[in-house]
């Protein structure tokens, strides 16, 4: 395998430069030019380029004043005028605070709406759109984070100690100062569990103990030292600066918070009213004392909302708060109404007055009005919708390429992106923990899984679910992506039956092929059988039935099991398969789909949940052995490692990781990925092309819409 590329350090520190801003509405100064001014603290990630605009020769014309530039959207200077929004210098960050968006393809208008499609429950899908992390991934792909919601961030010698400073004069949606109260209100109060005084987590079944709030323990604020989990420690330094420590070196901290919790704050003066204190908390004496029936009552009256269960409540407004309307934003754009979940109807999010981000001329970003999701869960009515040229900003799948592109051709345009998976369409995932410890021994089994790789033509899988516009390949990283190995790519991909049933005749009682019959798992009268879990039986039916198929020929019976929560299936072990396809940009990054270090993924199932509890099997966890160790133990360096050969050391266990899963191929793929196609509406300017699809890069946030724009 060639060598896995070292993962490049965190961001160096850059010189801030002065801005002063100038607001549309009556401020002005004596600056000559706005671009000569503002911070930014992370690297030039994208492409600045004003040349070929005309805002921006105007901003290199020495004739031109900075009060002929506007430094607002007319929307928000018509607000100020009627007195109804404080001045723009009043809601911007101080000058020298406000960050300059460097990855701007060329200055924009402001004035405008694009629109884009959703369904009932994608806030995963539109989330991204408006979302603004404390560091975020830089647009190159190159997996380095830089400071966004923080102005810098930086560790001492032994990454023990981290401090982040926040943008002085920064405002919350609601014109509320935004200050370091909101990041260690929201990490005590709401991110971590039940903690003991040593910051060991309290056990689930010992006294005192409680969730976090949002429901979900984010592993970026942990470190294992001696074995035993300690949670870091946040201490407010002044309301612009505070620190994480941890118990032991954390030299990855800043990009596993940009992967794991990038959303490290909520409004403290907001969230009061629904967080209730726990008993014998002390550390927070401004905190109020609800109880958890206050906390429901004030969450029902002010949400209108009709909330019985304080945990599920929490997560809601505490993990999915972008979705609720009520709730103060760093994000550029915020909701209107909360109806993002109704069908038929369009839910718009509007510019933020108060985002603090500027452009090169210092003109509040975003140049949007903003943005509109028709909410449809009917595929085909998208593309109506795409064929008639109605919706600005979308992607098109294979199946209706050509159909879409056809129609729009004349006002759209195909954007690439990359996608960092390792397959297209279904990849099928065993679940290695398989309560049936018959099944389970099948499943852990290489011959089995070999056996059901090349037992499937994937000619047919192909023409008919990608209409044959994908490449034969094991589910494997893309040629140009870390890890890739040609060898890899084409392990068990020949069709071959026969060799298929000799591999089986190995590991099951003999079989004498009669149709309708099944094979018997090895010493007992069970069907040799796999129940595959899903949670669209709409969109998974035609995989199912192609593996039923092919997998009868072998005498493997095929099942299918609809189940609404598969997550919590996984939670608690109850799940023998899925599809469950792989997109990461490094384990270094994203480890969790492809290393069992907490309980998310079906193919590694429990050995999850002993890793996430500490290394014991005491909540249900059950203790890998072998290669699944060895994966945990590469993790496990990549973590730890520090010093000078940090990058060295971070690599070669990349590379393990990588070679652990070429070796065993416990996702069985069948098609090589597809590029993600945008259609873009040609109306829309500074749409980057290229850029990585991925969930630690948080999707479409890399498109930076703040910096979209529109010409008619």
């Amino acid at each position: 395998m060639g060598k896995v590329k070292s993962i490049k350090k965190a961001v160096a520190l850059l010189l801030i430069l002065a801005l002063t801003v100038v607001s549309f509405a009556g401020c002005s100064n004596n600056k000559k030019d706005g671009a000569d001014d503002g911070n930014n603290t992370g690297n030039n990630s994208g492409n600045t380029d004003t040349d070929d605009t005309d805002a921006g020769n105007d901003a290199n014309d020495d004739t031109n004043s900075d009060a002929e530039i506007v430094k607002e959207a007319p929307m928000l200077a018509e607000q100020v005028a009627a007195g109804t929004l404080p001045k723009l210098e009043e809601r911007l960050p101080v000058a020298s605070d406000v960050m300059v968006e460097t990855d701007i393809m060329s200055l924009g208008e402001y004035g405008g709406s694009i629109t884009s499609s959703s369904n009932d429950s994608a806030r995963w899908g539109w989330g991204p759109w408006t979302e603004q992390s404390m560091f975020r991934f830089k647009q190159d792909g190159s997996g380095e984070v830089e400071a966004n919601v923080c102005k810098d961030f930086y560790s001492n010698d032994d990454a023990t100690v981290w401090t982040i400073e926040l943008r002085e004069g920064m405002k919350w949606s609601d014109g509320h100062p935004f200050t370091a109260d909101d990041v260690i209100f929201y990490y005590d109060h709401m991110s971590t569990p039940a903690l003991n005084p040593d910051r060991t987590p309290v056990a689930v079944d010992a006294e005192g103990y409680y969730p976090a709030y949002t429901s979900k323990p984010y592993n970026c604020y942990q470190v294992i030292k001696d074995g035993v989990t300690y949670w870091a420690k946040f201490d407010k330094v002044d309301d612009y600066k505070f620190t994480v420590t941890f118990a032991a070196p954390k030299p990855n901290f800043s990009v596993a918070a940009a992967v794991d919790n990038k959303w490290m704050f909520l409004p403290k003066h907001f969230y009061v009213n629904y967080v209730a204190r726990k008993d014998g908390v002390a550390d927070d004496a401004s905190f109020p004392l609800i109880t958890q029936e206050q906390a429901i009552a004030n969450a029902n009256k002010d949400f209108g909302r009709q909330w019985e269960d304080y945990s599920t409540m929490g997560k809601d407004i505490g993990y999915y708060n972008w979705d609720y309307a009520i709730v103060p934003q760093l994000r550029s754009f915020i909701a209107v109404k909360d109806n993002w979940n109704t069908v038929g109807e369009t839910y718009e999010l509007v510019r933020n007055p108060y985002f603090w981000k500027v452009d090169s001329e210092g003109r509040q970003l975003p140049y949007l009005d903003s943005l509109k999701f028709v909410i449809i869960n009917d595929g085909d009515q998208v593309v109506l919708k795409q064929t008639a040229g109605e919706i600005d900003i979308s992607t098109v799948d294979a199946a209706n390429y050509s159909t879409v592109v056809s129609a729009t051709q004349s006002t759209h345009s195909v954007v690439p992106w990359v996608r960092p998976e390792w397959q297209s369409g279904p990849a099928l995932a065993l679940c290695q923990t398989v309560m049936d410890l018959d099944k389970r021994a099948l499943f852990q089994d290489l011959r089995f899984r070999e056996a059901l790789s090349i037992a499937v033509d994937r000619n047919l899988v192909n023409n008919t679910l990608m209409n044959g516009q994908a490449a034969l390949s094991q589910a494997a990283p893309i040629e140009g992506a870390g890890g890739y190995d040609p060898e890899w790519t084409s392990k068990w991909t020949e069709f071959n039956v026969d060799k298929a049933n000799t591999l089986l005749d190995e590991i099951t009682e003999p079989w004498d092929r009669t149709e309708g019959t099944y094979r018997k798992m090895k010493g007992t009268t069970k069907d040799v059988e796999i129940v595959i879990s899903t949670s669209d039986i709409a969109a998974d039916g035609d995989a199912i039935a192609l593996l039923q198929t092919a997998y009868k020929a072998i005498g493997v019976k095929v099942s299918d099991k609809v189940d609404a929560e598969i997550s919590k299936s996984i939670l608690v072990n109850n799940i023998e398969a899925k599809f469950e396809g792989v997109g990461i940009t490094s384990p270094a990054i994203r480890p969790d789909i492809i290393v069992p270090m907490r309980n998310f993924s079906c193919w590694y199932g429990a050995y999850g949940k002993w890793y996430e509890d500490g290394k014991t099997t005491t909540n249900g966890g059950i203790e890998p052995s072998g290669d699944m160790l060895e994966l945990i133990n590469a993790y496990d360096a990549i973590k730890t490692a520090a010093g000078a050969n940090r990058d060295q050391v971070v690599a070669e266990n990349v590379e393990k990781i990588y070679d652990l899963h070429q070796k065993n191929i416990w996702i069985i793929g069948f098609l090589a990925p597809l590029p993600l196609d945008w259609v873009v509406n040609n109306r829309v300017k500074n749409y980057p092309s290229n850029i990585i699809w991925a969930d630690e890069y948080r999707f479409a946030s890399m498109m930076r819409p703040e910096q979209l724009f529109v010409t008619e």
